[in-house]
């Protein structure tokens, strides 16, 4: 029996807007782990939610395979359907409905037994903390409460499958917080696997593997610390002793050579080197090297982090 609750196989999907094509997904090949939280990220354009709504039967790929806990989305979009939890950017709340009648209506929708959704309601209630506001319109929630709202009516039949789409964006830090501590009690708890996209490194970071899309192409699957350790050895922290401005300091460090990405971060700036670099050298880069003539730099290696990637 295979271990994984999503396999895509070569899935392609393209786009027409008048003459021009428009590139979906290109030749994409991954597979989420049952029980395991999957990361997609990428840049805006790359494929991410195309590929969540193939996989959710809402488009249909042109060639390749999708496997859903076992059922080909292509043959059964329906059935798959119906053993899933999809939750888009913007979740379809009904604003001029209270919170409870929300949740009677996506329990009607999704065919929920009434015997049923007592339990459900109080469970998910209590799990968003969203109890003492069942009779307050959604139109009147704050963006985390419509998040963790939408999140509970997702969460109605208990999928196999979760797939959220990018569920933090645009929400306070706490209620970012509240909303992982909801996603990771379903993998524990319920042993539910999730495919979440997030435009959000350190949560990107949080995850038992994470997908690279770009351009509609995958670029890497893994652990996150397998993205990290490439950049061992490229990765450094600088600092100056002069009255130089860290501004300054950044712009004059961007245009060094072999210099990727030059960060400001604290009192210090977060120096990221390119990949010829660990191939040339070894150790930290000359000070002369980066900024002829400035005295003064201390530059010392640092633990790469997910983000450096």
């Amino acid at each position: 029996m295979s271990n994984l609750a999503l396999k895509l196989s070569a899935v392609n999907k393209h786009f027409q807007s008048g003459r021009r094509e428009i590139t979906g997904l290109v030749d994409v090949s991954l597979g989420v782990q049952t029980g395991k939280v999957t990361g997609l990220i990428g840049p805006d354009g790359a494929g991410k939610t195309t590929l969540m709504r193939c996989v959710a039967g809402i488009l249909t790929s042109e060639s390749g395979a999708i496997e859903v806990l076992g059922m080909n989305v292509i043959d059964d979009p329906l059935k798959v359907q119906s053993r899933i939890g999809y939750m888009p950017q913007r979740f379809g709340l009904y604003e001029d409905l209270t919170v409870q009648e929300n949740l009677d209506l996506y329990a009607d929708l999704q065919g929920i037994a009434r015997s049923r959704r007592l339990v459900r309601y109080a469970e998910l209630m209590q799990m968003t903390g969203l109890a003492p506001f069942t009779s307050r319109l959604a139109g009147h929630l704050s963006g985390g409460m419509k998040q963790k709202l939408g999140l509970a009516c997702t969460l109605l039949q208990t999928p196999g499958l979760l797939l959220l789409d990018e569920p933090t964006v645009g929400v306070d830090p706490v209620s970012r917080r509240e909303l992982w501590a909801i996603v990771n009690r379903q993998v524990q708890q319920e042993g539910m696997s999730v495919l979440l996209s997030t435009a959000y490194l350190d949560e990107a970071e949080r995850c038992d593997d994470v997908v690279l899309l770009h351009q509609g192409r995958k670029v890497m699957q893994g652990d996150p610390a397998v993205f990290s350790q490439q950049m061992a050895g490229r990765v450094f922290e600088v600092h100056s002793d002069q009255s130089v401005s860290r501004r300054l300091l950044q712009q004059q460090l961007s245009r060094a050579p072999q210099v990727l990405d030059a960060l400001i971060g604290g009192d210090s700036i977060r120096l990221v080197m390119d990949d010829t670099y660990a191939a040339d050298q070894a150790g930290t880069p000359d000070p002369d090297t980066l900024i002829p003539g400035e005295t003064g730099l201390q530059i010392t290696a640092v633990t790469p982090r997910f983000e450096d990637v």
